[in-house]
């Protein structure tokens, strides 16, 4: 039982409110919370960006339109313009490839009195002169034979129409090529036409001797890549020997290839 307050004697005061009601959420919704929170956000990035079918492999070299590539400076510090415009003329000269030969190409077409054109080959092909050979060239076929050198005579011409020997035997280069005695052989120009009648014609025009290494020598004479040797042979065949390689120099001796377009008399 309460003693009542005395005279002067402050009253008690109020009694405290009840406290609310606690509202923290339990420790399991701490748990789930933890969980759901990651697993919403793989949810959202799956849903958004499942559509990327993965990493691009890069262009191969050379494929990527120029409309995509980065411009270019150009020589005043600007960017080119992009994608393709029209072609501007090329100041280049034509390589030396794609430049036309001047010699004409062979006219084999056979006139009255002559068989079809045969085509073979013919060159010369000199040996190291110590060896004392030398090489007779028969123009009816294009075959060739050697003999004992002898300071530019033949023993037994058989039927050839060019010697190929060596002059002084040195040790440089020092073969010669001529025409043998009583032969009809001459020079074709490469810029003359390499025809029946222009062969036939060259050929009474005579071939005296030619140091085949002397590059200036054979360039005066006419002896060049795209002229041709012509003769009219002892059986009356017209032969055109074409120069159509040319290897070696003043040291090496010089070596000669090409066809060997053959016009036979018929009976």
């Amino acid at each position: 039982m309460s003693t009542p307050a005395g005279p002067g004697t402050p009253p008690p005061p109020p009694p405290y409110p009840p406290s609310p009601p606690r509202t923290d959420p339990p420790r399991w919704a701490w748990w789930v919370g933890g969980i759901a929170i990651p697993l919403v956000g793989i949810l959202v990035t799956v849903a958004f960006g499942g559509k990327d079918s993965g990493p691009v492999a890069a262009p191969a070299p050379g494929t990527v339109d120029s409309a995509t590539q980065p411009a270019s400076p150009s020589p005043s510090g600007m960017p080119s313009s992009k994608g393709p415009g029209p072609s501007a003329p090329s100041d280049e000269a034509p390589s030396a490839s794609a430049s036309a030969s001047a010699s004409p190409e062979a006219d084999l077409t056979a006139p009255d009195g002559y068989a079809k054109a045969l085509s073979t080959m013919w060159g010369l092909a000199p040996v190291p002169c110590t060896q004392h050979e030398q090489q007779l060239i028969d123009l009816d076929d294009g075959t060739s034979r050697t003999e004992d050198e002898n300071n530019g005579a033949v023993q037994e011409p058989g039927g050839a129409e060019l010697l190929y020997w060596p002059d002084t035997c040195t040790g440089l280069g020092d073969y010669q090529l001529r025409a043998l005695p009583n032969t009809r052989v001459g020079l074709l120009r490469v810029d003359a036409p390499k025809s029946f009648d222009s062969c036939r014609a060259a050929a009474g025009t005579g071939f005296g001797a030619l140091a085949l290494s002397e590059r200036n020598d054979r360039e005066d004479r006419g002896f060049v890549e795209g002229a041709a040797l012509c003769s009219v042979t002892d059986k009356g065949t017209v032969a055109m020997a074409v120069i159509e390689h040319i290897s070696g120099d003043a040291v090496d001796d010089v070596s000669v290839s090409g066809p060997l377009y053959v016009w036979a008399a018929t009976p």
